[in-house]
């Protein structure tokens, strides 16, 4: 293992690569790695969700791991001890798998893996949600594994991740949006100061298993300055508003079977913009969609969410 830390931290000038850059989505700053963060606040929650993104500047591969403490590389002469690493997930690039594994105590489990094929310059988006008993792991916004915890999760204390990377962001968010009816839909929350020019609504959510449709609407007052329409069914995307009780036309965007940018059983993040003059619609941090302001953005101060899916995080900004 000390041989693999050795490897993975090599120093070396990173490819050049080219990225999908926006300053609205974040992805115009970067960081080096290694990269190590405590948790702050409360122990870890059920449902709260690790989202690590960047893109890979080598040939070698990255880990992902979930410790129990803030010693994660062994000295120079291989001497030290490491904390427990809950979920150590690893990227081989030459095998085209990711590894699953943890480490308690000294003692590795039996490593478990799933194919999934990278190369130098290509981005990647890694997500592991937090349950009671297991985690979720995300890859590419597909569910690839369910790994039961050895211990706790509540023992988890920091995020590492080191390799052939440079990350974009790395969080730690989200809930169980759950009532006493079992189901978080719809949701409905209050925009404290209200959604005015210059302010986003991060979704990030993951689709049933056969989804319908998905729907955003803004309020203000009784009018409805913005309403976006998901259907699964019909792989297209509506936009419209409702103001005063009249309906506008709805604007569609249709890019047939292969372009629709949301599956069943997959996870995925809408980030809804306000601009001067019209609403930015970005799925999966790529601009999809926009759509005219009716009326001015500072006049909306409530929002809802319905649909087929189960929420992993919402806020504004």
């Amino acid at each position: 293992m000390a041989s693999i830390f050795r490897r993975l931290l090599s120093i070396r000038k990173p490819k050049k690569v080219l990225t999908r850059k926006d300053s609205i989505t974040g992805r115009n700053h970067t960081f080096e790695v290694p990269y190590l963060s405590r948790l702050d606040g409360n122990q870890l929650q059920p449902g709260q969700s690790l989202i690590a993104r960047g893109y890979i500047t080598g040939g070698e591969g990255f880990i992902v791991n979930l410790t129990s403490g803030p010693n994660v590389e062994l000295d120079d002469d291989e001497s030290g001890q490491l904390d427990d690493r809950l979920l150590a997930l690893r990227v081989d690039l030459s095998k085209g798998k990711v590894f699953l594994n943890a480490c308690i105590n000294g003692q590795w489990g039996k490593e478990a893996f799933v194919k999934q094929s990278y190369k130098e310059g290509d981005e990647f988006d890694i997500r592991v949600r937090c349950f009671e008993q297991h985690f979720e792991i995300y890859v590419e916004h597909k569910l690839i594994a369910n790994f039961k915890h050895y211990v706790p999760m509540s023992n988890i204390s920091h995020i590492y991740v080191t390799g052939d990377v440079r990350l974009y962001a790395v969080s730690w968010e989200g809930k169980l949006y759950v009532s006493q009816v079992n189901t978080n839909m719809p949701y409905t929350a209050d925009i404290p100061g209200n959604f005015y020019v210059g302010r986003k609504l991060f979704v990030s959510a993951i689709a049933d298993k056969k989804p319908k449709d998905l729907n955003i609407d803004f309020f203000a007052g009784e009018d409805v300055p913005f309403k976006m329409n998901a259907s699964f069914v019909q792989k297209k995307i509506q936009r419209s508003s409702e103001i005063s009780g009249t309906k506008s036309s709805p604007e569609t965007s249709f890019e047939g079977k292969n372009k629709f940018p949301l599956k069943g059983k997959r996870s995925f993040d809408i980030l809804i913009y306000a601009a001067d003059d019209k609403f930015l619609v970005f799925i999966n941090d790529v601009l999809y969609c926009t759509f005219d302001h009716r009326m001015p953005a500072a006049k909306i101060e409530r929002l809802q969410i319905t649909g087929d899916i189960q929420l992993i995080g919402v806020h504004i900004k």
